[in-house]
């Protein structure tokens, strides 16, 4: 009989070590971060004790009723040499001991070894057996996830080849700078915004996003808001019903059905997905910090992607335990985006600058290795590794390091020139290729900008224009496909700014926004929108126009909707069309109008005239286009008028 006894026990043992069950990020070949506490868990039998074992440290934990149990070890010492660690009837091999760091982002950091000529002649020589490699997959989930498949493997030239050229080579800058084994896991996903990488309790966290998560909460399955929304429409349906029916009787129209309230789907693109399915199966995993190369996506959201990079790291930094968490980014590139207006990258670039006041932050600028016609730069590996300058400097003791560029610090009006003074200029400010600095602008009073001669003078630049006699303001690679040339010694790049933007204390609030406007000439083509929001873009229907008729002079009337003193009118015209001269005039009564001043645009050039003049009382603006160029641009009728921007203004 005892045979059988033992026979049965062992039995039941085997069948409780093979309830035992560890998340897929621990895996042969793992790395687990060293001098920080390091949580070990999984799911075993409910009560079931389950003792972990990893580098002379023994620890035990029972699960709870639901099956989940947890252990931390003491905090570990760097070790290269391969360890094992025991879960039960678990056992992982290969384990190493070091730093840890999680990548995330969109497509610039999922971008592959493979995938360039520069980083693809690195592949051959990647045989670094203390650089650890995982990848979680693409997937996405509507509520948290536990697991995910995925599996750690060392660095080789077959691992590597896949996996992102960014993570690489930030993961083997500090293994060489380190001498300790690094663990890279990459959870990124191409094309990819920030919101789906965000929890709830993440956006929660941001007063500023209350309305974007109440929105999203009341169409996120599995939320009490959205079965609050999907209750009150089956309320709805049933009410509906009842009038159907007596309508019906009654030969009367049956009413439209309440329609049903909006579900998110289950995507990528849905806010929380892949941080439900992507991140949240990493938690409570001990890393060291986090880098991130993401935006292109959200890029022309301005200042709310700002608050929505705090709702991030309120997010990660909450589940995993680590209110400091280092968070290192990517000043996105300079790229094309379409028609888009060159103005918009510059002001996302300004948001990216204002998550450096986000505690333990660091922005990685990189505009001077861009491709205007790539929005996937090559130069993966310059990347990299300014952001483990980052990471060296404020995690690793090099104080030495400064990993800024020139940042604006201050301007000043001197005479006619602008002295702009910078910070983090490192061993000095330098042109990167010995030519005469570019992308600088000054503009005067009435705010239009004019190329200007940029000379370095100790932390500073002293900017001129023979346009510009009396410079007010000025700004810097202030357009999306700025590739500049100001640099420090240490050959980190400067970050665009604006002196003047988003607030301009100079011009005030455009009088125009907002207002209604006729025509002299109804434009019937659907671009006469009359859109004074700031953007010159041309495509329609992005301004105000006229209709073809051969009758000129034409004009567009805006009523500021009530009588006020202005001195500057800007006016732009497009690149296309054949706008000349245009004339603008102000009156009270909206009859009698007196002309201000006049503007010749060049033909086939986008351009914006601003016209100054003494305060004018102005219930009415007027723009008259008075006459028309004979050629053409862009292939419209001369006949028609067009101006993409007109604003007013009170300066000071």
């Amino acid at each position: 009989m005892k045979p059988l006894i033992l026979c049965a026990c062992l039995a039941v043992l085997t069948s409780a070590h093979a309830a035992v069950q560890m998340p897929s990020v621990f895996t042969d070949h793992m790395v687990l971060q060293r001098d920080l506490p390091v949580p070990v868990w999984g799911k075993a039998a409910p009560g079931e004790e389950v003792t972990v074992e990893f580098a002379g440290q023994k620890k035990s934990a029972k699960a709870d009723a639901s099956g989940k149990w947890m252990v931390k070890l003491d905090p570990l010492k760097a070790n290269a040499e391969p360890q094992v660690l025991k879960a039960g009837g678990v056992t992982i091999q290969d384990v190493l001991v070091g730093e840890v760091w999680l990548a995330s982002g969109q497509s610039n950091m999922e971008w592959e070894m493979r995938m360039k000529p520069d980083s693809t002649a690195d592949i051959p020589q990647a045989n670094h057996p203390s650089l650890r490699l995982i990848e979680i997959p693409k997937t996405v989930a509507l509520t948290p996830q536990d697991q995910v498949p995925a599996a750690w493997a060392r660095c080789t030239p077959e691992s590597v080849a896949s996996f992102s050229a960014i993570g690489y080579y930030f993961g083997l800058r500090l293994q060489e700078e380190l001498k300790v084994p690094v663990g890279i896991i990459l959870s990124a996903w191409g094309g990819t915004r920030i919101e789906p990488w965000t929890s709830i309790e993440g956006f929660d966290a941001v007063p500023a996003l209350e309305d974007f998560v109440k929105d999203t909460r009341s169409k996120l399955l599995g939320t009490d808001a959205y079965r609050a929304a999907q209750e009150k429409h089956i309320g709805d349906i049933e009410a509906w019903s009842k009038t159907a029916r007596a309508a019906l009787s009654q030969k009367q129209a049956v009413p439209q059905q309440p329609a049903q309230p909006t579900t998110l789907p289950a995507n990528q693109v849905t806010p929380t997905s892949l941080y439900n399915a992507m991140i949240h199966p990493l938690v409570p995993y001990a890393f060291r910090g986090a880098i991130w190369y993401q935006g292109e996506s959200n890029h022309n959201e301005g200042f709310g992607y700002t608050d929505k990079t705090k709702a991030l790291l309120a997010s990660w930094r909450s589940v995993f335990q680590q209110p400091d968490l280092p968070f290192y980014f990517v000043q996105i590139a300079p790229w094309q985006y379409g028609a888009e207006d060159v103005q918009i990258l510059p002001q996302f670039w300004q948001a990216q600058r204002e998550c450096l006041k986000i505690p333990n932050t660091g922005m990685a600028t990189i505009s001077d290795i861009g491709e205007v016609g790539d929005i996937h730069p090559a130069h993966k590996k310059e990347v990299a590794r300014r952001l483990s300058l980052w990471a060296l400097a404020k995690n690793y003791g090099h104080s030495e390091i400064d990993p800024n560029g020139p940042l604006y610090a201050s301007h000043a009006v001197e005479g006619a020139s602008i002295r702009v003074k910078f910070e983090h200029t490192g061993g000095g400010l330098a042109s990167r290729d010995g030519k005469p600095l570019t992308q600088f602008e000054i503009a005067g009073r009435d705010g239009i900008f004019h190329a200007a001669e940029a000379k370095i003078d100790g932390d500073s630049v002293v900017l001129t224009s023979a346009a510009v006699p009396q410079p007010r303001r000025a700004r810097f690679a202030w357009s999306k496909v700025a590739i500049h040339n100001l640099m420090n010694k240490e050959g980190l790049t400067a970050t665009a700014f604006h002196t003047h933007w988003p607030v301009d204390p100079d011009l005030g609030d455009n009088l125009a926004r907002d207002c209604t406007w006729e025509s002299s000439d109804k434009n019937t083509y659907g671009w006469d929108t009359g859109l004074t929001d700031g953007s010159l873009l041309e495509a329609p229907p992005n301004c105000y126009a006229t209709s073809d008729s051969a009758k000129f002079p034409k004009h567009v009337t805006i009523d500021l909707k009530k009588a006020q003193a202005i001195n500057l009118v800007r006016v732009s015209a497009p690149s296309v069309g054949s706008t000349k001269t245009v004339a603008v005039s102000v009156s009270t009564d909206g009859k009698t109008f007196r002309e201000v001043g006049k503007h010749t645009f060049t033909l086939g050039k986008a351009e914006t005239a601003g016209l100054t003049f003494p305060d004018a009382e102005a219930r009415y603006l007027r723009i008259t286009y008075v006459d028309r160029y004979d050629q053409l641009a862009g292939q419209f009728p001369n006949t028609f008028a067009f101006t993409t921007e007109v604003e007013a203004y009170r300066t000071k």
